[in-house]
């Protein structure tokens, strides 16, 4: 007969209960925790009162401004290591203690193994802080390093309290005849969330730290590097099904109803999914292109499988689905080395010669810093006609190049602007 999950799971922490409750346990359990607090209180109020002075004495004997950002590097792995090297100093005196009392100990020696973790810990963030900086280590700080040794931890404290291979066999829930049990649950979870950020990690580092030093083709690298996440997460969820007991057959009842639901309910997610996959290997777009699609101008920030992201002029971040850049016409400003070029009419009223506004016109914009000079800026005379007023009414088109797609609308203003003030000292009048 199958035990009760519930009710084993209960029974264990009536037992974890009364291990907890003894006496010699709760004396180590506090004598670690004071210990813990006397090392936060005395790292950070030393750090505290000595960090300037240590600063000045060590920029003393180092002199030379190009061993400054030694000192501060120092610094930095010396207030990372003080919290964990007190803390074992004072469990070590702890432990000391306990033997000259006469009581036990080994709960104190067993824990001592968190202020290692600890040290090694801060020891690498050190590391990664020194090599990348401090903001670019924060997310894999948060979503990798410390998740990676608070489970560590959570398991090396509940194994010292509790049979954690009896405990992992207690099952919870029967599905499709596969007895679920609190291991592989407690597995599953571990093993998705560190492939999803594993994975996630491993093209974050690439793309930022590995590709600009490199000659390869961003866009191709990209492209394989989103297939490559895809492939090893269907792998960690394949593996995280085994871990709950799921047979071959059952995998493949799953997929074959993922498979249906796709066909009937997903048509736009794999159409979406489909497109993803083009566009990677396409090269048609790439992260940092400047597009407009739909109306909208901005840059493609991220290309994943499902959907692209691009930020606007304004700063907006607009996430559209990847099948609207297949089946729509999309205008690609950095597929060419040239720039883009601006077309502006401008009408006068003047009458005097039209080449004289033409190469007033002309000199105006080739003072604008963001107008290119290779392809040159034209101008060119399109119409002639009179005003109601009887002056001769000149129609120009002005073509111009710039670097810079965003800033067309930009651009534009301050031409017209400065074209306005140039005619207007000559006393002619744009209509």
């Amino acid at each position: 007969m199958p035990e009760d999950g519930f009710a084993t799971i209960a029974e264990r922490l009536a037992v974890l209960l009364v291990f907890l409750g003894r006496p010699v346990v709760q004396l180590q359990i506090l004598a670690f925790v004071l210990a813990l607090a006397l090392a936060w209180l005395l790292s950070d109020g030393v750090w505290r009162l000595f960090r300037a002075k240590l600063h000045d004495r060590m920029r003393q004997r180092l002199q030379t401004e190009e061993r400054q950002p030694i000192v501060q590097h120092i610094l930095f792995a010396l207030g990372r290591i003080e919290f964990p090297l007190l803390g074992l100093a004072l469990v070590w005196a702890a432990q000391l203690l306990f033997r000259v009392w006469r009581q036990p100990a080994g709960l104190l020696g067993e824990l001592v193994f968190l202020l290692w973790l600890i040290l090694l810990y801060r020891l690498i963030v050190a590391l990664l802080v020194l090599i990348l900086g401090t903001e670019r280590v924060r997310p894999y700080r948060l979503r990798l390093l410390a998740p990676i040794v608070g489970t560590f931890a959570f398991l090396r404290v509940l194994g010292l309290l509790i049979d954690l291979s009896a405990l992992g066999e207690v099952r919870l829930l029967t599905v499709a005849e596969t007895p679920i049990r609190l291991g592989g649950l407690f597995s599953t979870v571990i093993v998705l969330y560190f492939v999803l950020t594993g994975t996630w990690a491993v093209q974050t580092i690439v793309e930022r730290a590995i590709l600009p030093r490199t000659a390869a083709d961003p866009g191709m690298i990209n492209a394989l590097l989103t297939v490559a996440r895809y492939i090893v997460i269907i792998l960690g969820i394949s593996f995280a099904l085994g871990a709950l007991g799921f047979d071959t057959s059952t995998i493949a009842f799953i997929s074959g109803g993922l498979t249906v639901a796709i066909g009937f309910g997903s048509q736009q997610v794999f159409a979406n999914l489909v497109s993803g996959l083009l566009l990677l290997f396409d090269q048609s777009l790439r992260p940092g292109d400047v597009i407009s699609v739909a109306g909208e101008l901005g840059v493609v920030e991220n290309l994943s499988i499902r959907a692209t992201t691009m930020r606007t002029a304004d700063n907006v971040a607009v996430v559209m689905p990847n099948q609207s850049f297949i089946t729509s016409a999309i205008r690609n400003y950095s597929k060419t080395s040239e720039g883009v070029r601006l077309q502006i009419p401008i009408t006068v009223a003047f009458d005097g010669e039209p080449q004289f506004v033409r190469k007033r016109i002309l000199e105006t914009v080739r003072e604008h810093p963001t107008v290119l000079f290779n392809p040159a800026p034209r101008v060119y005379y399109s119409a002639f006609g009179k005003l109601p007023s009887g002056k001769n009414r000149y129609a120009y088109q002005l073509t111009a190049w710039l670097s810079d797609p965003l800033r067309m609308v930009e651009v534009t203003s301050d031409i017209l602007l400065a074209i306005h003030d140039a005619l207007a000292a000559e006393d002619i009048e744009m209509v």
